[in-house]
């Protein structure tokens, strides 16, 4: 654990936020490697096709977190909508907070829905926003996802990455591309994450160079939808940058 989040009244907490398929798994092994506690074992190679280094705890709390979003925005539930609601984020608060004791840097899908109740918790999160460029995604999505079209998925990506910023810029973090991660001449992205983590650049870049596998997107996928292009470019602006957290978040925690 990172010295600046020992002995602190609000331990802070770090949350990959991520569609999926945009080198989530192989950043958190890298972050492993350079000392994070994600509450799981490091795999030994990264297997670019399956999600790794997913707790229990936070994919279940994750589940009901999204399951209860769903209710909000209108979409199926079992009985009461109100009721369920409830029931759901009282379960996802049990998973969360077993979580967020158990590991200091976390890693599923639908965590963007999860960082202001680790705030509400006690905890003070930061936002590591890894990203693709949708047309990129796509391909590995619906091949994994094959009853979610790519509008509904292009609907997330909106959902995720707007959400995602917002938090970041709130709560402070960065963000990390995927060819970042895959350029091997790249290494801003180290310095950014050292800046946030109190994790050592140097070990980073270590770690990325020893597991790399995987080859960079070609710039040749046309934008075809809008509003997630724009966001892709909004987070493409931010590399290489540590954000801290807003005053509001500051002056909060210091109460």
């Amino acid at each position: 654990m990172s010295q600046a989040n020992n002995n602190t009244k609000h331990p802070r907490r770090y949350f990959v936020v991520s569609l999926g398929r945009s080198g989530s798994s192989l950043l958190a092994a890298i972050l492993a490697d350079a000392g994070a506690n994600f509450g799981v074992r490091t795999p030994r190679t990264w297997d670019p096709r399956s999600g790794q280094m997913e707790g229990q705890e936070i994919k279940q709390a994750a589940h009901h977190y999204r399951r209860a979003y769903d209710i909000g925005c209108g979409k199926k539930f079992v009985f009461s909508p109100a009721l369920e609601t409830k029931f759901r984020y009282f379960r996802g608060r049990k998973h969360l907070r077993r979580a967020l004791q158990t590991s200091e840097f976390l890693k599923i899908g639908d965590l963007d829905l999860v960082v202001q109740p680790s705030f509400k918790l006690g905890y003070s999160p930061r936002v590591i926003l890894n990203y693709r460029q949708l047309e990129h995604n796509l391909p590995s999505l619906l091949v994994g996802r094959t009853t979610v079209g790519p509008d509904q998925l292009a609907a997330e990506y909106v959902r995720i990455y707007r959400q995602g910023l917002t938090l970041l810029r709130t709560f402070g973090g960065c963000t990390i591309a995927f060819n970042e991660l895959q350029d091997t001449s790249s290494s801003g992205w180290a310095d950014a994450l050292a800046n946030t983590t109190d994790l050592e650049s140097s070990r980073l870049q270590e770690s990325r160079e020893r597991r790399l596998n995987g080859s960079l997107d070609v710039p040749d996928a046309a934008p075809l939808y809008p509003e997630a292009y724009a966001l892709h470019e909004q987070m493409r602006l931010l590399s290489g940058r540590a954000i801290e957290p807003s005053r509001q978040v500051v002056r909060a925690l210091l109460n």
